[in-house]
């Protein structure tokens, strides 16, 4: 399994750092402010080459230092693997990503999934965040589908250019007809990629919904919108509304617009689920990306949940903490030093408990 040491040099609070995790389960904890989330942060930089927390690395400098280096090693499929990155004051964040000593690219290792407290709404949140959420997960199975989004985002661009700067008709109708093509290319990905989910998703929550614990989760469900109107052709959507995207300045219709809702009985679950069951929910959700994405292949995978205990009661908290114990995946927690997060991974040896 995935990350044995994190370190850290000249990182944000840290002058440096060196920790030792455990393959299994891990719960960092401190008093605010004693780098709990910079911890978290430096593992998505170098998986994912950005941080959760800020557009500029640079802002991740120590402000005594000029540069800052980060590094991890571990294993992914039982071949050793080591990252390093490095920001300088001066400079561009540069890395380098070796899996058995031989260069790898982003994307190749095991997949991370960080929890934060926005995704803790991401339910009942803005589409954005269940868009990405997917994509997200779709990209890593199914690496074509991302340089065919890439491709698609490159016109939509063109063509968003063109309704912000009131162009002729024509030349946005060359660009309409260009971001259909490819873009029905993209909702056909997304829409087969979304079914597999739907099918491990509805799968997992079914048993769960039997335990008189997650009884409120029966019915679970979750549908997919294309993005356009469902009896339209995509290239009739956009054609169909060129006059309100020339007013609003960017294309309405697509699927850059996809979303999928989450449903309880068949109602929409935040109309059904109080704030708390919504929570565990989309921590259930996350825990069974696993399993999903080990469906496609056998792979490694990493979740790293940061300051659960302020966003649980301690009754969902105890629920959470038990189904976090089971999971067969690497996961790394962090909660304040005497609260009640601490007291409840205190119950479960499988966690390494990190002082900061």
């Amino acid at each position: 399994m995935p990350i044995d040491r994190v370190y850290l040099e000249n990182f944000r609070l840290f002058k440096k750092k060196d920790l030792n995790l455990s393959q299994d389960k891990n719960f960092i904890q401190g008093l605010n402010g004693s780098g709990k989330t910079s911890v978290l942060e430096s593992i998505e930089i170098l998986l994912n080459g950005k941080s959760f927390r800020t557009t500029k690395n640079k802002d991740c400098i120590n402000h005594k230092s000029d540069s800052f280096n980060i590094s991890l090693k571990g294993s992914y499929m039982n071949q050793e693997v080591a990252l390093n990155g490095l920001n300088k004051v001066n400079g561009r964040l540069s890395f380098s990503r070796k899996l058995n000593n031989k260069t790898v690219k982003k994307g190749s290792l095991f997949f991370l999934q960080t929890v934060l407290a926005k995704n803790l709404r991401m339910i009942e949140g803005e589409p954005d965040q269940r868009r990405d959420h997917l994509n997200n997960l779709m990209f890593h199975v199914k690496p074509a589908s991302y340089k065919t989004y890439l491709a698609y985002n490159k016109i939509l661009k063109q063509r968003n250019r063109c309704l912000k700067q009131k162009a002729d008709k024509a030349e946005i109708s060359v660009w309409t007809e260009q971001l259909a093509k490819i873009g029905v290319n993209l909702s056909q990905d997304q829409y087969e990629f979304f079914n597999r989910y739907r099918e491990v998703l509805v799968e997992s929550l079914n048993p769960a919904s039997k335990n008189n614990k997650f009884n409120f989760l029966e019915g679970a469900d979750t549908k997919f919108n294309k993005g356009w109107e469902r009896s339209k052709s995509l290239l009739s959507s956009l054609r169909d509304s060129i006059e309100k995207d020339l007013a609003i300045g960017y294309t309405s219709q697509g699927p850059h617009r996809m979303d999928c809702e989450y449903y309880i009985k068949e109602k929409k679950a935040p109309s059904v689920l109080s704030r708390g069951q919504l929570k565990i929910l989309i921590l259930l959700i996350f825990l069974i990306n696993d399993k999903l994405i080990n469906s496609f292949f056998e792979s490694d995978t990493v979740l790293l949940i940061d300051d659960l205990g302020s966003e649980l009661d301690l009754e969902n908290l105890e629920l959470i903490i038990s189904e976090i114990s089971k999971a067969p995946n690497q996961i790394i927690l962090t909660g304040i030093k005497g609260e009640d997060l601490e007291k409840l991974v205190a119950n479960f040896s499988k966690f390494k408990r990190i002082n900061l």
